[in-house]
């Protein structure tokens, strides 16, 4: 439910041209910390109505030297 909500918040940014790009990043960074991370939460990447985009670079750093070297 919390993240239909977010979802929505999304997709009315999208409507925002200045928005567009991070829009895109955010959405693509995201698709890669599920990949690696099925149980990830999208609330920790959101706080007080902003998405942390560094913590989600950081941490999909992170997911992906841990299968790169972890095995």
């Amino acid at each position: 439910e919390i993240l239909e909500t977010v979802v929505a918040e999304v997709i009315s940014e999208e409507s925002e041209p200045v928005d567009k790009t991070d829009l895109e990043e955010r959405q693509d960074l995201w698709n890669k910390i599920q990949k690696f991370d099925p149980e990830a939460s999208a609330m920790d990447y959101y706080d007080n109505g902003e998405w942390d985009l560094e913590k989600m670079r950081s941490d999909l750093k992170v997911l992906l030297e841990k299968e790169r070297f972890g095995r």
